[in-house]
């Protein structure tokens, strides 16, 4: 059996069935961001066991109130034709908020009338949280490789001033030596001790220098290798991160392929309804035309009645008729007795009261009939 062979009342409810039972949180929304419709994932999201719970209600009253009104041009904006994305966080009855991203596609041929959109949703609690550790570790690892830089960069100011200050200092005692054997001025070798003196000082605070860099060094190499082994403990504890990661994705991946399910469903929804639409337009014209026919047949009974009751007005004054008929007919025959009486009396002579009525009607008898025959 194909879609075609089904009932559309059952393939409706079928098509009902598979949006409810959808992975993925799915709704229609008002333009005013009133729920017309949500499945299953939808209420275990915003924590309700019922759709009367949600159904007919507000959808701004699961957002946080600083985001509302991103939610409300969100609604609108969709519901105008604009399919648009937007994170907010679901405030469910009980429990932390749950940032949750949604998509939005317009709905502008339902078949009631209502302007409305589909509104796919996907929590995104588990993936902020993941990318909010990898961008602290990155930051760490910046500043540690900041202060190793700046560890090396010390280490190899103190090491060139080093070098500097023995080069002044061998340079200095070879003038010394030069100054002792070619000339005996005090004054010069004065200065000069002074000098070497000096440098003396200079060097030993280079060596320090060089000393607390070198333990700089020593210390932010010590860093560096902590991090690397915090680096791998992290890398270690990722890997569950990013398998959640990667089924956070297949679950995408699944929704997206549900919403293209749910649109196919949707569009194969319209069509059902078209095809109702046209099998009631087609029911409609067939009353009519029952209608019709019924108007018809009752103005033909209408008329038969009428002619029926000219009929039965008939017959009665033809009864009538036929009564007064038969009347004139039964006085015309005692008229025309009486008539044939007189004449028999006349013809024989005998006089007109003379034998009775009974022997003057059986003298006239035959020719009683005769006439009444003729009449």
């Amino acid at each position: 059996m194909n879609n075609q062979d089904l009932e559309p009342s059952v393939e409706v409810a079928h098509l009902r069935r598979l949006l409810d039972v959808q992975p993925g949180c799915l709704m229609r929304l008002g333009a005013d961001g009133t729920v017309l419709a949500a499945n299953d994932a939808t209420l275990a999201l915003v924590g309700v066991t019922s759709r009367a719970q949600v159904l007919g209600k507000d959808s701004a009253a699961w957002i946080l109130p600083d985001q509302r009104d991103q939610w409300r041009a969100f609604t609108t904006g969709v519901a105008q034709g604009d399919p648009a994305s937007i994170e907010c966080d679901i405030t469910p009855p009980s429990g932390d908020p749950r940032p949750t991203l949604f998509h939005g596609v317009p709905i502008p041929d339902h078949p009631d009338g209502v302007a409305s959109l589909a509104v796919l949703a996907r929590a995104v609690s588990g993936q902020r949280q993941l990318e909010a550790a990898i961008d602290a570790l990155e930051e760490q690892l910046h500043e540690r490789d900041a202060a190793r830089l700046e560890a090396g960069t010390r280490l190899a100011e103190a090491e060139a001033g080093r070098r500097h200050l023995a080069e002044t200092v061998a340079a200095l005692e070879a003038r010394l030596r030069e100054r002792k054997t070619g000339s005996s001025e005090d004054e010069q070798v004065r200065r000069l001790s002074v000098d070497l003196r000096a440098r003396d000082e200079a060097l030993a605070a280079a060596d320090v220098a060089r000393r607390t860099a070198e333990a700089n060094r020593v210390r932010a190499l010590a860093d560096v290798q902590q991090l690397e082994v915090a680096l791998e403990a992290f890398a270690a504890g990722q890997q569950p991160m990013t398998a959640r990661r990667a089924a956070e994705q297949a679950e995408l991946e699944e929704a997206r392929g549900g919403r293209l399910r749910l649109e196919a469903d949707l569009e194969q929804a319209r069509k059902s309804l078209a095809r109702l639409e046209r099998r009631e337009q087609d029911l409609r014209g067939q009353r009519d035309a029952l209608q019709a026919q019924l108007d018809e047949a009752l103005l033909a009974c209408q008329e038969r009645d009428l002619a029926l009751n000219r009929l039965e007005t008939a017959h009665r004054d033809l009864g009538v008729a036929h009564a007064a008929a038969t009347a004139d007919h039964d006085r015309l025959v005692r008229a025309l007795r009486e008539h044939a009486g007189h004449l028999q009396a006349l013809a024989s002579g005998l006089p007109r009261a003379g034998g009775g009525p009974g022997a003057a009607e059986s003298c006239v008898a035959p020719r009683l009939s005769v006439e009444e025959q003729r009449s």
